[in-house]
């Protein structure tokens, strides 16, 4: 599918039909652009994070232009996925969701945390965003955190060819992943309605 398509798609359907159109379910550009078998691949790839994260396999979901090949980002005008483009992983855990925003607290009581206002907007929006390059400053947990990332990090870009940067956006629950998504498109489709 190309932008024309995706933008009109966008213009003549509500945000939530966008959000299970694009955004929930097994098509991956990714996957179908440099795999083989892209779903099985797909699988494969929530496979080794379900394992290794103790994730349930159906709480991983890749969402971004890595998922639709295009940014559904208001502020990237659909700008398509590159060699500087991150992979956006959605992990559902009640639980991940509650240590990382606890460990961010506990820094920040005690230390500069870098980002805080982009921290504290993503907590508001139901989820927290972590690299496994980022600091930990001696928390236990985000140290646990990316001890667990860094035992599968390299077979997935061995196995997939992913040399990308993955930006995991843990939320609570999924209801939290479609209010965030489902805002973000009426941003999006504002936008679109506002260039026409």
């Amino acid at each position: 599918m190309d932008k024309t398509e995706i933008i009109e798609f966008i213009d003549s359907n509500s945000e939530i039909e966008v959000y299970y159109r694009y955004l929930i379910g097994q098509d991956v550009w990714y996957f179908q652009k440099f795999g083989n078998n892209f779903s099985s691949d797909y699988d494969k790839f929530k496979k080794i994070i379900s394992i290794k994260l103790q994730i349930p396999f159906n709480n991983i979901s890749i969402v971004g232009s890595a998922k639709t090949r295009f940014s559904f980002s208001p502020s990237k005008k659909f700008k398509e996925f590159d060699d500087d483009s991150d992979f956006d992983l959605i992990i559902v855990s009640d639980e991940t969701y509650k240590k990382i925003w606890s460990a961010y607290k506990s820094i920040s009581q005690q230390t500069y945390l870098p980002r805080y206002q982009g921290k504290c907007s993503n907590i508001f929006n139901g989820f927290v965003s972590i690299k496994d390059s980022d600091p930990t400053f001696g928390n236990a947990a985000l140290e646990e955190w990316q001890r667990k990332v860094r035992t599968f990090k390299a077979d997935i870009q061995l196995r997939f060819n992913i040399q990308h940067e993955i930006n995991y956006r843990i939320y609570s629950d999924w209801e939290s992943v479609q209010d965030y998504h489902v805002r973000g498109i009426a941003r999006l489709k504002g936008e679109i309605n506002e260039a026409n």
